[in-house]
């Protein structure tokens, strides 16, 4: 996967990038969901360590290779959790990296791909750890919500650590916090 995405950074041929991943992948055959949430993970970690333009470029082939249905939406709801698992360990070194996996997310919930309450099932260290209702919060901003639902609402204040209850009475205060 990490040499596809190098060849496309530099050709940009979506159409070879999106063969090449379909032929790792091979949806519909045995093991391609896993095939298939290894491939995501890898390009997901590689491009969490680089600039704003090739997360743009991956998001451009990754939505190719959803509308083609040339990865399962199981596969990239897998793929998520270690790069949301190790995220405050890579951004010790690549601190764009919770900004990129944001931008990530939250054009997979535009694309309906996954929904918001994929934060809930994610791994525990990043529940409890990670930051993640104001990694949630930052999805909801990249998405341009100007408020929060009842149901974002929800979700937010079920990720919200006792620091954050602390420091922000409630999921809207945090939202308009951050």
């Amino acid at each position: 996967m990490k040499s596809i995405l190098k060849e496309y950074f530099v050709g940009g041929d979506t159409a070879d990038a999106v063969l090449s991943i379909h032929e790792l992948i091979q949806v519909g055959c045995e093991g391609s969901i896993e095939r298939g949430a290894k491939a995501f993970e890898a390009a997901t970690f590689m491009v969490m360590e680089m600039k704003k333009t090739e997360v743009t470029k991956l998001l451009t082939v990754l939505e190719s290779c959803i509308q083609d249905s040339k990865i399962e939406k199981d596969a990239i709801v897998q793929g998520l959790n270690e790069p949301l698992d190790l995220l405050s360990d890579i951004e010790i070194d690549a601190p764009l990296a919770r900004s990129h996996l944001s931008l990530i997310i939250s054009e997979l919930i535009k694309w309906s791909v996954v929904s918001f309450d994929v934060l809930l099932s994610a791994p525990e260290y990043f529940r409890t750890g990670g930051k993640a209702a104001s990694f949630a919060i930052m999805i909801l901003k990249k998405k341009n919500n100007e408020a929060l639902s009842d149901d974002e609402t929800v979700i937010v204040e079920t990720l919200m650590t006792e620091n954050d209850k602390k420091a922000y009475a409630s999921a809207k205060i945090m939202f308009d916090a951050i």
